[in-house]
């Protein structure tokens, strides 16, 4: 609830602010809701003022309906389509990661969640030319293996792709949210180049930073992972920036991969995809949540020095059997 304060409208002086806290009404939703006539007697404060102050504070806070229209062509010009630089992979995801959405990759430890990232950042700085901030909570991303890949895929753009890649080493949560803070504010100020052409966040991973705040005699972990989550979404839709998550996968109820953090975690991301296989180098894709394309679609992948190759594809049916199986 916002707070009154002196400055929201002509008519709420000093005087009169002091005189609405001292009847109990102090923010904007107490004074919105209150009967005029009564606050007029307990606060001695002239009916004409309060119809202003009440019109002024409905004009700013309210949420006013905005037509089908309006809302489709706001999201053509604010929405775009990375591509992964793999073609299959661009394909389960109608295209590419949206920007304004967060898009998850859950799988086990050494399924390949962090080359993936390491490989989709490359594409997106040397061939899109897009800046990426890449935040790793893990110490899993290394900076030889991703210049190894910049080599065998950016080729003599090596240099200038590698300098539109941000780097952040984090391990806790309360770092990670003052990071996205910082990069929520630099966005806005435009003071720095690199913020200006920023469109890709990956944070590998969500996990490592808040599962350990969570569960035993931990109360706040919840709240603070429900802060994580509505700060990526704002920074996301807000700004237009697509962001790429990992996480880990655990056992549901009835034995079917379910993300970790939990239930209230579950429905955070707008797209979800579960990385399976671990010794090889190839890596089945499946995608278990979507706005936009059926469920249980699949792709193979092969892990290279290059970063991700296509093989094949399965039908959403073939998909969920070998999920059941």
């Amino acid at each position: 609830m916002a707070p009154l304060k002196v400055g929201l409208c002509p008519a709420l002086t000093a005087e009169v602010l002091n005189s609405l806290q001292h009847a109990g009404v102090r923010t904007v939703t107490e004074f919105v809701c209150m009967d005029l006539e009564l606050m007029m007697t307990r606060c001695c404060v002239s009916y004409k003022d309060l119809v202003a102050i009440r019109k002024v504070l409905l004009v700013q806070f309210s949420a006013f309906p905005v037509g089908g229209s309006s809302w489709y062509e706001e999201i053509l010009s604010t929405t775009a389509i990375l591509s992964t630089g793999n073609s299959r992979l661009d394909d389960m995801l109608d295209g590419g990661i949206y920007t304004g959405a967060l898009t998850e990759l859950m799988g086990a430890p050494g399924s390949g969640k962090t080359q993936i990232c390491m490989s989709v950042a490359i594409h997106v700085a040397s061939r899109l030319e897009q800046n990426v901030l890449y935040v790793d909570t893990t110490g899993a991303c290394s900076g030889r293996r991703l210049q190894e890949m910049l080599q065998n895929s950016a080729g003599d753009k090596e240099s200038a792709a590698l300098s539109r890649i941000g780097f952040r080493r984090i391990f806790d949560p309360w770092q990670l949210l003052d990071l996205l803070q910082k990069t929520k504010a630099a966005i806005s100020k435009q003071s720095e180049l690199f913020y200006s052409k920023l469109k890709l966040m990956i944070v590998d991973s969500v996990a490592a930073v808040i599962s350990p705040t969570l569960g035993g005699l931990q109360t706040e972990g919840h709240a603070v992972m429900l802060n994580v989550s509505r700060q990526l979404k704002v920074l996301s839709s807000e700004h237009a920036i697509a962001v790429l998550m990992t996480n880990n996968v655990v056992q549901g109820e009835l034995s079917e991969p379910w993300p970790g953090l939990g239930r209230s975690w579950q429905h955070i991301p707008n797209t979800r995809l579960l990385v399976q296989g671990t010794g090889t180098q190839d890596r089945q894709m499946l995608l278990l949540k979507t706005p936009r394309l059926p469920r249980y679609l699949s792709a193979t992948l092969k892990l290279s020095a290059a970063g991700i190759l296509d093989l094949h594809t399965h039908t959403g049916q073939e998909a969920q059997r070998q999920l059941e199986v």
